[in-house]
């Protein structure tokens, strides 16, 4: 393998690694603020990386570019407002990975022009790597089936009849997206989405 192709694809592990806990630690946070304790019971307000490491997710985030970690224990029962609290807590962290993308973009201009080799390649590759798995990570997550962020926002918003249906068929939904995916028409769009998405962010 190239040395250089094998750089940029260590860069890249990191980068997921560190997108798909910053994505569910925000989760876990925005929850425990409130009034849910379950985060901090189950002892996943933590520091360490690997608690919200999800194998499957990770593979499919580094192989195919759309993934997921560990999801963050959640429990609506202690939120005043169930239907709010619920959009808070999991919309927060696709808010923040889309503005950490268009600072890490704005940072890594500060590095442009920076040649293979020097001080100044590295936080550069790092920041570009980083923005854009934060991007493609906050894009997925929008896909209302689990385990993604969508899922739940939707529910909240259906009467509980509605929201009982659709999760008890939400293994067969989930089951018909696997599928379209496995056979490649689910990444282009997400592809396409996330490349407007990227152009937006660009300063």
């Amino acid at each position: 393998m190239n040395n250089n192709l094998f750089f940029v694809y260590v860069i890249r592990l990191v980068a997921i690694l560190i997108v798909l806990y910053i994505f569910e630690i925000t989760k876990a946070v925005a929850t425990t603020l409130q009034g849910d304790d379950t985060p901090k019971s189950r002892g996943m307000l933590t520091l360490n990386i690997f608690n919200y490491f999800e194998p499957v997710g990770f593979l499919l985030a580094f192989f195919f570019g759309y993934g997921w970690g560990q999801p963050a224990p959640v429990s609506v029962r202690a939120y005043k407002n169930r239907q709010t609290g619920t959009v808070v807590t999991y919309l927060s962290p696709i808010i923040l990975s889309l503005v950490l993308a268009a600072l890490l973009k704005f940072a890594a201009k500060a590095f442009s022009g920076a040649a293979y080799g020097s001080l100044s390649f590295v936080p550069a590759l790092f920041a570009i790597q980083t923005a854009f798995v934060f991007e493609q990570i906050a894009i997925f997550n929008l896909i209302p089936i689990p385990p993604m962020c969508g899922y739940e926002i939707l529910r909240s918003f259906l009467s509980p009849n509605a929201a009982f249906k659709y999760g008890q068929n939400a293994p067969l939904i989930q089951m018909g997206f696997l599928f379209l995916w496995f056979f490649g028409l689910i990444t282009p769009i997400l592809n396409n989405i996330v490349a407007v998405v990227d152009s937006l962010l660009t300063f």
